[in-house]
C-alpha cells in the first residue's frame, strides 16, 4: 500500500469525516444555542434508529456549544448501569472541569422512595443555581438505556426548570421501547420540546462521507456499493472499511476504485468479518468481553478466559486497532454498542447463557452490588435455583424505591423460580404485593395473590397475602379492601401485630362504605382496640380512634369527633412513619375545615408540611398537599387551591400513582373551574366525576356524583342534577333521613337550592331537616347554625331568616359561603357585596352571574372596579407576589419551599401562573420585571422625569 492508501486506511479507521447531509439540523440546534445564549432554555430530544448518526449529531452539538464558550455536560444510558439510580444523569452532571455538582455530592444511591424524591428536588436546585449563574447545555445519549432515576428526572425537570437557560439535547433509538422509554419521550414532547428525527442520509451525503472516509473521489462502483448501507452513516463507515480490510480499493489521482467485488453486505457479517481478522486469542476476547458488558474490565476477562492479565495486553490491542474496541477516560469499551450486539448474537444460545451466568457469579465474587447485575442474574437463573432466588429478593428489596419497575421485574422473576416449592412461592407473594400496587401493577399483584390463595398456606404467611391485599384494595374499593379485611380476620391462630393490624383495616375500610358497614365498623371498635392493646399495637389504634371519629361525626356528635381526632393523632406521637397506617392528622385537617375553622386546618396542614420536609418524607409531603388545596377551596383561595392540586398530581410521576391524593386533587380543579368557569379544567372535572362514579360505592364514588350534580347544575340540567345526588345517596345514608347529604355542611344550601330549581320541594325539605337536627344537637357551631338557616329560608322563601344566616356566615372564614347566601337574597347593595367576594376569590364565573343579574335590575358592574386584572403585575394573587419576589431575589424553588412550607412543586406551579400573567417566560425577565415595578414605585412620575 503507498502512501496515500496508508492515508485512506487511518482516516476511515478513526472516523475523521465532516458531518454530512445534516444541514437543517445543524441549524435548528444552532438556533437554539443562539437562543440559550439570551436565557431561553428548550428541550431537543434527537430521535432515529440505530446507527442512523445521533451520537454523531451530540458530538457536533457539544463542539458548536463549547465554541459558543457555553458550559456543557455530557453523558449517557448504559445497558449495564440501568439499575443505578440518577446513573446516567449524575455522570453528566459530574462531567467535565466545570462540574455543576461537588465532586461528593448525591453520590450515594438513594435508599427509599423518600430519599429518591429529596434527591430529585436536589439536582434540581443545582441545576437552578448553576443556571442562575450562566447557561447550561446537557446532554444525554441513549435515552433508551438510562437508569429509571434518570427517566424520572428527564420527565419532570426539564419542563419544571424551562424557565432557566438550560438547553436539554437528548437522543433515542426509534423502535420498540419500554414503558418508562415512551413515557418520557411524551413528556419531553411537551411544550418547550423540540423533536429532530434522523432519517437516511441522501445520496448526495453519502457521496461526501464515502469520500471523507476514503480520503478520495469515489468511483460509481463505490458509490454503487455506499447505496447498500442505506443512508446509515454507521453501516457505511463498516462498509467502508470492509473493502480496506479486504484490500478492495485502489487509489489512482485521487480518484478510489474497487478493486474487487467481493464486498460485506450486512452490518454483522462486516462486524464477523472484522473479527475473522483478528487472532483467535483476540476473537476469544471479544466474544467473552461482549458478554461482560459494554466497558471491559480486563481483571475480569482474564478470570473468564483463564488467561493471565499480561498474556490479554497483545489480542485486546488487536481489537483496538480493529477499531471494535477503543478506549476512553482509561477504560476499554466497545466502538459503538451494535458492534458488542452483533459480536454477543453471533455466540451460541447456550454458550451466551452459560457465559453470562459466570460473569454474573464473577461480578458478584467481585463485590458488583447484586442490584447492578441482576438483570443478567433474572435472565440466566433456572428453576429451584436457591442462590439466584435469594439474590432476586434482595435485589428487588434494594431497587424498590430507587427502580421500581425494574425492581416488580426482579420480584417476578424470584417468584417464578420459586415454583417448584408453592408455600415458599407464597410467602415471595405475600412479600411483593406492595411493590407490585405502588407501580400501579394492582391487577397482577391480586392475580397473584389469588392464585395463592387457592392453595392451603400457613396463616401468618395467609394473613399476610390478606393483609397486603387490603391494603393494596384500599387505594381503589374499599368494598374489596373490606371483604380481604373479613377473611383475614377470620383466619384463626393470628399472630397478635397482624390481628390488631387487619382488624384496624377491616374497621377503617367499613366506615368509609355505606351506613350498614358503619354499624358494623362500630360494633367492631371495642374488639380491634383491645387486639391493639394486646399486640401494643399504637399505629392500629390511632388507625382505629380514626375511625371512632368518623362514626362520631356519621352520628352527628361533633365534639366527640374532635377529641377522638386529637386522640388518634397523639397516639402516633412515637411511632415511626414506615409503621403508620393511616394519617388521623390529615382527618382532623379536614374536620377541621370542614366546621369553618380554617385558619386552624390549614395550621396543621403547615405542621405537617413542616415535619415531611425535616423528616424527608416525600408522600407525607404529598398527602399533606392534598388537604390543603381542600382547605384552600374551603377558604376560598382559589388560586391557592388549584396551585396545591396541580403541584400535587405533579408530584405523583415522582413519586408513583397518589390514589386518594390524585381523587382529592382532582375533585378541587373541578370545583375550582366551577368557581372560574374555565372550560378546559371544567371538562376534566365532568371527566374525572364519570371515572369515580364508577367506584362501586363509598365517598369516593359519593365525591364524584357531588361533582357531576354540581356541573350539570351549573349547565342548567337540574333534574339530571337531582338523579346524580340520588345515585350517591343509594351508596351512603345519613342517620335520621334517606337522603346522601354534601360532606361539606356548607354545600347542602348548594344542594336544598339545586333541588328547588329541579321541582322537588320533598328533597329540598329532607335536606333542611337533617340541617337543622345536625345543629340542634352540635349548638354553638357558627357554620352548622348558618347552613341549618340558610337552609330553611330557601325552602320556605324567608328573607328574615336569610339575613340571620348570613350574620352567622360572616363569622367563618368561608368567603364563598358568604357570597352565595348574599347572592339568594337578591338585593343590589348584597348582590354587590357577594361580587366584590367572588372577584377577590378570582370566583370570575360566579362574578359574571352576578353581573348579569345586576343587569338585569338595571344595574352595570364592570369586572375593572373591584376585582383583580386577569394579568400583568397587579394580577398576581398574594402568594405568586411573594413566591414572585423571593424567586427575583435569588432564591432557589427549594430554598422558597423551605421558607414558606410548601412543596417545591407548589412553588414551580405558582410560578407557571405568575410567568402566564406576566407574559415572561425567564427568570432573567423576571427580575427585570420586579427592578422595573420597584423602581416605578419607590419615584413617583415626577422623581423618575
Amino acid at each position: 500500500m503507498d502512501a496515500r492508501e496508508t492515508e485512506v486506511g487511518t482516516a476511515a479507521e478513526f472516523g475523521r469525516y465532516r458531518l454530512r447531509g445534516r444541514q437543517s439540523e445543524v441549524a435548528t440546534l444552532r438556533n437554539h444555542l443562539a437562543a440559550l445564549s439570551r436565557g431561553m432554555g428548550a428541550t431537543v430530544l434527537i430521535q432515529g434508529s440505530p446507527g442512523i448518526g445521533k451520537t454523531r449529531m451530540l458530538t457536533e452539538a457539544r463542539h458548536m456549544a463549547e465554541e459558543t464558550g457555553l458550559r456543557v455536560m455530557c453523558g449517557g444510558g448504559d445497558p449495564d448501569g440501568q439499575t443505578i439510580p440518577f446513573g446516567a444523569l449524575l455522570g453528566a452532571l459530574h462531567s467535565g472541569p466545570d462540574r455543576i455538582l461537588p465532586a461528593d455530592a448525591v453520590q450515594a444511591a438513594p435508599a427509599t422512595s423518600a430519599k429518591r424524591y429529596w434527591l430529585l428536588q436536589e439536582l434540581h436546585e443545582h441545576l437552578e443555581r448553576a443556571a442562575l449563574t450562566a447557561p447550561l447545555v446537557i446532554i444525554i445519549d441513549d435515552l433508551q438505556w438510562c437508569d429509571e432515576g434518570t427517566f424520572l428526572a428527564l420527565r419532570t425537570l426539564p419542563q419544571r426548570l424551562s424557565m432557566h437557560p438550560i438547553l436539554w439535547i437528548l437522543a433515542a433509538r426509534t423502535g420498540p421501547l419500554t414503558p418508562d422509554v415512551r413515557a418520557t419521550i411524551s413528556a419531553l414532547s411537551l411544550p418547550g420540546g423540540h423533536l429532530l428525527t434522523l432519517g437516511p442520509l441522501s445520496g448526495k451525503a453519502v457521496a461526501a462521507m464515502t469520500g471523507d472516509l476514503l480520503a478520495a473521489t469515489p468511483d460509481f462502483g463505490i458509490l454503487q456499493l455506499a447505496q447498500r448501507a442505506e443512508g446509515r452513516p454507521l453501516l457505511l463507515n463498516e462498509l467502508i472499511n470492509g473493502v480496506l480490510d479486504e484490500g478492495a480499493v485502489t487509489i489512482t489521482d485521487g480518484v478510489a476504485r474497487l478493486a474487487q467485488r467481493s464486498l460485506p453486505l450486512r452490518f454483522h457479517a462486516s462486524i464477523q468479518h472484522r473479527l475473522e481478522q483478528v487472532s483467535p486469542p483476540a476473537r476469544k476476547a471479544a466474544q467473552i468481553a461482549s458478554v461482560l458488558g459494554r466497558t471491559v474490565s480486563i481483571d475480569q476477562l482474564a478470570e473468564l478466559t483463564g488467561e493471565p492479565a499480561v498474556t490479554l495486553l497483545e489480542p485486546l490491542e488487536e481489537l483496538l486497532s480493529a477499531d471494535l474496541l477503543t478506549e476512553s477516560d482509561g477504560t476499554l469499551v466497545f466502538s459503538h454498542d451494535l458492534i458488542r450486539e452483533a459480536i454477543q448474537a453471533a455466540l451460541p444460545a447456550t454458550l451466551r447463557k452459560a457465559l453470562r451466568r459466570q460473569a454474573v457469579d464473577l461480578r458478584l465474587d467481585h463485590g458488583v452490588p447484586v442490584a447492578q447485575i441482576a438483570a443478567d442474574l433474572a435472565e440466566t437463573a433456572e428453576p429451584g435455583d436457591d442462590t439466584a432466588i435469594a439474590l432476586l429478593r434482595q435485589a428487588a428489596r434494594d431497587l424498590a424505591a430507587t427502580a421500581p419497575s425494574a425492581a416488580v421485574e426482579m420480584s417476578r422473576r424470584a417468584i417464578e423460580l420459586s415454583a417448584l416449592d408453592p408455600l415458599r412461592q407464597a410467602g415471595f407473594i405475600a412479600e411483593a404485593l406492595p411493590l407490585f400496587s405502588r407501580t400501579g401493577r394492582a391487577g397482577e399483584a391480586v392475580a397473584l395473590a389469588e392464585s395463592a390463595l387457592r392453595r392451603p398456606l400457613p396463616v401468618d404467611v395467609e394473613a399476610g397475602i390478606r393483609l397486603g391485599l387490603t391494603l393494596v384494595a384500599n387505594q381503589n374499593s374499599f368494598t374489596e379492601a373490606v371483604r380481604q379485611g373479613r377473611a383475614g380476620v377470620a383466619l384463626p391462630g393470628l399472630p397478635p401485630r397482624i390481628r390488631a393490624q387487619l382488624m384496624a383495616m377491616l374497621a377503617f375500610n367499613l366506615a368509609l362504605v355505606d351506613a350498614e358497614e358503619i354499624a358494623e365498623a362500630e360494633s367492631l371498635l371495642p374488639a380491634a382496640l383491645a387486639a391493639a392493646d394486646q399486640a401494643a399495637d399504637q399505629a392500629s389504634r390511632a388507625t382505629l380512634l380514626s375511625v371512632g371519629s368518623i362514626i362520631a361525626d356519621h352520628r352527628l356528635d361533633i365534639r366527640r369527633a374532635l377529641d377522638l381526632a386529637d386522640q388518634a393523632v397523639a397516639a402516633l406521637r412515637d411511632v415511626r412513619h414506615t409503621d403508620v397506617l393511616w394519617m388521623p392528622g390529615v382527618w382532623k385537617t379536614v374536620l377541621l375545615s370542614r366546621l369553618g375553622r380554617v385558619e386552624e386546618a390549614l395550621e396543621e396542614a403547615a405542621d405537617g408540611v413542616r415535619k415531611a420536609q425535616h423528616q424527608g418524607q416525600a408522600n407525607l409531603l404529598r398527602l399533606w398537599g392534598r388537604v390543603r388545596c381542600r382547605v384552600y377551596l374551603d377558604a376560598g383561595r382559589l388560586c391557592d387551591a388549584r396551585a396545591e392540586a396541580e403541584a400535587v398530581l405533579a408530584m405523583s410521576d415522582e413519586l408513583g400513582p397518589g390514589d386518594f391524593d390524585d381523587i382529592t386533587a382532582r375533585y378541587v380543579l373541578g370545583r375550582v373551574a366551577l368557581h372560574t368557569g374555565d372550560p378546559r379544567e371544567l371538562a376534566r372535572g365532568r371527566e374525572f366525576a364519570d371515572a369515580i362514579m364508577r367506584v362501586e360505592a363509598g365517598q369516593i364514588r359519593r365525591a364524584g356524583a357531588w361533582l357531576a350534580a354540581q356541573v350539570a347544575a351549573d349547565g342548567g340540567d337540574h333534574t339530571r342534577a337531582m338523579e346524580l345526588t340520588a345515585e350517591a345517596a343509594r351508596s351512603y345514608h345519613r342517620p335520621t333521613s334517606s337522603l346522601s347529604c354534601p360532606a361539606d355542611p356548607a354545600d347542602e344550601p348548594v344542594l336544598v337550592r339545586m333541588a328547588l330549581r329541579a321541582g322537588d320541594r320533598a328533597r329540598a325539605t329532607l335536606v333542611t331537616e337533617f340541617a337543622e337536627i345536625r345543629h340542634h344537637n352540635n349548638p354553638g357551631i357558627p357554620i352548622y347554625a348558618a347552613t341549618a338557616l340558610h337552609a330553611r329560608a330557601l325552602v320556605d322563601g324567608d328573607a328574615d331568616l336569610l339575613v340571620r344566616a348570613v350574620e352567622r356566615y360572616r363569622e367563618i372564614p368561608r368567603p364563598l359561603v358568604l357570597a352565595g347566601a348574599l347572592e339568594d337574597t337578591g338585593t343590589i347593595p348584597n348582590l354587590d357585596a357577594a361580587l366584590r367576594l367572588y372577584e377577590q376569590s378570582e370566583a370570575e364565573h360566579d362574578a359574571a352571574r352576578v353581573r348579569d343579574r345586576l343587569k338585569g335590575m338595571g344595574e352595570r358592574r364592570s369586572r375593572a372596579v373591584s376585582g383583580r386584572p386577569t394579568e400583568g403585575w397587579d394580577s398576581l394573587t398574594a402568594s405568586e407576589l411573594q413566591i414572585v419576589r423571593l424567586v427575583a431575589g435569588g432564591a432557589t424553588n427549594k430554598q422558597v419551599a423551605d421558607q414558606l412550607f410548601l412543596s417545591p412543586h407548589t412553588v414551580s406551579t405558582h410560578l407557571w401562573h405568575a410567568f402566564t400573567k406576566l407574559g415572561i417566560s425567564s427568570r432573567v425577565e423576571l427580575t427585570r420585571l420586579v427592578l422595573e415595578h420597584d423602581s416605578a414605585t419607590a419615584y413617583g412620575p415626577a422623581e423618575r422625569t
